[in-house]
């Protein structure tokens, strides 16, 4: 026996010295590897797999982004508002729809039919800790869910005051952001320097009551208190309180808030869901219902909303009232009007704070939804209405145009829709339909209407499909809008069809294409006349092993375009007005995860572009590196791109400061670009984050590429050589 005994320990550690050495190897091989590149060409992504109990809330909005796998064009900051909203708000695990808890996009399919499966043969959940015997979900999803749910282990009345609650919350926050400005001419028409700044406070307490708020100071603008120009300290304030769960009402906002039913046709709260990639981003999987604004964006509503529970439905109200900016007109006889609304929000100059303030607006809307049977797909299925009522206390006259009788005009208007979302076993069925009603004071007005039907069928754990039509009247009026659509600004003058396929042939290989085809009902900016277009999209992701992530997308784009020739006002006679450009871009991405500390990644990017004949290439490589310990973390991105023209250029994301708002950036010319990030956690509750960039051009670009990058519209994008910092600082306590 004692030989036997002996013989089996020697046998266990000639195993283990075996398996020590195939550990050196590899990690040698890995360190000579990266050795001899200088430095590993890969990105900070961090796998989506292993993930060790990230650190705040920053490091679950990173793990979810990588495991979404977003595309550029979508909105991150309004994603992230969505997922801060669950975060300080929590899903309760024993009465969330299927749908509230995919829209987290933390689990897939089958996590998310075990957890139901397991809900309806055991009964609700007594505990957090009995997710680990439900199959498929391992430690680190389950440690990328918790922030997002609970579960009420207990009913036991709190002997706390709300206030005393809120001061033991582990959520509030003081944070304050500056950015200085390095090498910059401050204008004459500036009213201030150049230095931008943003703080903002967050109570909260998860059942109870929570506060906001929000200051902002941009570039240019002046730091003072005017009472009779609107300006105190600093220019955009925000404020909200919230209080969540009593007798009678299901959540109260008073201040700023945004609310979103059905399918964002007349209100909209949280992400974009045009352009995504994914077959699913078509449709909002849930009803947000009303939720605080917290962003610097104008574009919430302002007053009071309301949301009670009777029985099967829910209702919502609320009412708005906030001062908007627009540039007055004056017409013989003092008649005052406007042209439009300015949502830009930008004090920088005399002309732009003439703007502020100048149109107040009141909403007045009511929502009411009724949900399916109490059963295991509570909330799958629901029908609901929404009516809104909007005035302005000056009249909205647009220039004219060859498009602007199809515009809104007069000062009051009437909307309302009916949205349902239906399941009937593999099959979810959604839409809306809208009708926007003119002001009764203006002639040769009539009603607009708009629609969105769609349908998602999986046939099989291996294969899904989608489909959507739509099509957006065009003089359709919803100012709160954001539904799914692809080339016009709002929810008017377009229609269109998509599809899409996602097939998961093995366990870590998934494929998704996509085809949406559009076309507008008139003429629009920029557009003589009404043209057509489409996209098509293909995305293969191939997990290598559990810490090695390979992605290949190809997109094509055909879009409709005014043509442009120099030295020509006007177009040959028997020439059409407008032509197509095409664009082909290919993205190759590989994350890759090399230990608890140390992530990498590296993304290559090509575009082509065709217009009239004339060509423009593009391409990048970008590598970033991110190490994080429970003190520091250091993320460093460097972009090396070669961009022929403005039409070809590269977006990609880029490592920022907590609670910022831009993640993209686009690239054009020839250059290299340097982002680094740095957070230090001294203790707990203090978190200090120094943001870096350095863009360098090798050659100048060209003056029409200039105006081009200097527009509004991307003010992100790069003219000349620069330098730029950011200074943020968190309190949680």
């Amino acid at each position: 026996m004692i030989k036997k005994s002996s013989q089996k320990k020697s046998s266990a550690g000639e195993k283990t010295s075996t398996l020590m050495q195939k550990v050196t190897k590899r990690w040698l091989s890995y360190l000579i590897f990266f050795i001899l590149l200088g430095q590993p060409f890969l990105l900070v992504f961090p796998c989506i797999s292993h993930i060790s109990h990230p650190l705040s809330f920053y490091d679950y909005i990173e793990q979810i982004y990588q495991r979404q796998n977003f595309t550029e064009e979508e909105d991150f900051e309004s994603i992230k508002e969505a997922l801060q909203e669950a975060y300080a708000t929590p899903l309760d695990l024993n009465q969330v729809s299927k749908e509230a808890l995919a829209a987290l996009g933390i689990l897939s399919k089958n996590q998310l039919n075990n957890y139901f499966n397991h809900i309806a043969t055991t009964g609700p959940l007594y505990s957090k800790y009995e997710l680990q015997a439900i199959p498929d979900f391992d430690l680190t999803t389950i440690a990328l869910l918790l922030p997002f749910i609970f579960v009420l282990e207990s009913y036991s009345i709190p002997s706390d005051s709300i206030w005393e609650r809120i001061a033991k919350s582990e959520t509030n926050y003081f944070l304050f952001r500056y950015a200085p400005a390095f090498n910059a001419n401050i204008s004459k028409k500036h009213l201030g320097n150049l230095d931008q700044c943003t703080t903002q406070l967050s109570l909260q307490n998860n059942n109870d009551l929570a506060l906001g708020i929000t200051a902002r100071k941009q570039a240019g603008e002046a730091f003072c208190w005017d009472h009779a120009k609107h300006l105190y300290g600093f220019n955009l304030w925000s404020v909200f309180l919230a209080i969540e769960s009593k007798k009678y009402f299901k959540r109260v906002i008073i201040g700023d808030y945004q609310v979103g039913y059905g399918q964002g046709l007349l209100l909209s709260a949280g992400y974009s869901m045009e352009k995504g990639a994914d077959i699913t981003s078509i449709i909002r999987s849930n009803n947000m219902g009303i939720c605080p604004y917290k962003s610097i964006r104008r574009i919430g509503l302002r007053g009071i909303a309301i949301t009670s529970a009777l029985g099967p439905f829910e209702l919502t109200g609320f009412y708005a009232t906030h001062n908007l900016d627009a540039k007055i007109e004056e017409e013989q006889g003092n008649i005052r009007y406007t042209h439009s609304i300015d949502q830009i929000g930008k004090y920088d100059t005399i002309h732009n704070l003439n703007k502020k303030g100048t149109v107040n607006e009141q909403v007045i809307g009511c929502t009411l939804l009724t949900h399916g049977n109490k059963n295991q797909n509570k909330n799958q299925n629901e029908v609901g209405i929404i009516l809104l009522y909007n005035h302005y206390d000056t009249p909205i006259i647009p220039k004219e145009s060859i498009f602007s009788d199809h515009l809104f005009y007069g000062q009051r208007a009437v909307a309302t829709s009916l949205f349902y979302r239906l399941l009937w076993k593999n099959v979810l069925l959604f839409g809306e339909g809208g009708i926007t009603f003119p002001d009764a004071t203006i002639a040769n007005k009539h009603n607009e209407k708009a629609l969105i039907i769609g349908s998602i069928i999986s046939l099989s754990s291996y294969l899904d499909l989608t489909s959507a039509l739509y099509y957006y009247g065009e003089g359709f009026y919803s100012p709160y809008e954001n539904a799914f659509k692809r080339y016009t600004t709002d929810n008017a003058n377009e229609r269109g069809f998509y599809g899409g396929v996602k097939l998961t042939p093995l366990a870590r290989w998934q494929i998704s294409t996509s085809g949406h085809f559009f076309s507008t009902l008139r003429p629009r900016t920029q557009l003589a006349t009404a043209g057509y277009g489409h996209i098509f999209t293909t995305r293969s992701s191939y997990a290598l092993n559990r810490e090695t992530i390979l992605l290949i997308q190809h997109r094509f784009n055909k879009t409709p375009k005014d043509k442009l020739k120099k030295g020509q006002d006007t177009i040959a006679i028997g020439e059409e007005e407008i032509s197509a450009a095409y664009k082909n871009s290919i993205k190759l991405k590989i994350d890759r995860k090399l230990s608890h500390y140390w992530w990498t990644n590296i993304e290559t990017q090509y575009t082509h572009h065709n217009f009239l004949e004339h060509t423009h290439h593009g391409y990048a490589l970008a590598n970033t590196q991110k190490w994080k310990s429970s003190i520091f973390q250091f993320s460093c991105k460097i972009i090396y791109f070669n961009v022929q023209d403005y039409a070809a250029r590269l977006y990609f994301y880029k490592p920022a400061p907590l609670y910022h708002g831009t993640r993209f950036q686009a690239y054009c010319g020839n250059g290299i670009a340097v982002n680094g990030l740095v957070c230090w956690k001294p203790i707990r509750f203090i978190r200090l984050e120094l943001q870096y960039i350095f863009m360098h051009l090798f050659n100048a670009l060209p003056l029409t590429m200039q105006k081009k990058m200097t527009k509004k519209k991307h003010p992100n994008v790069s003219t000349a050589n620069k330098h730029a910092g950011t200074i943020q600082f968190i309190l949680n306590f």
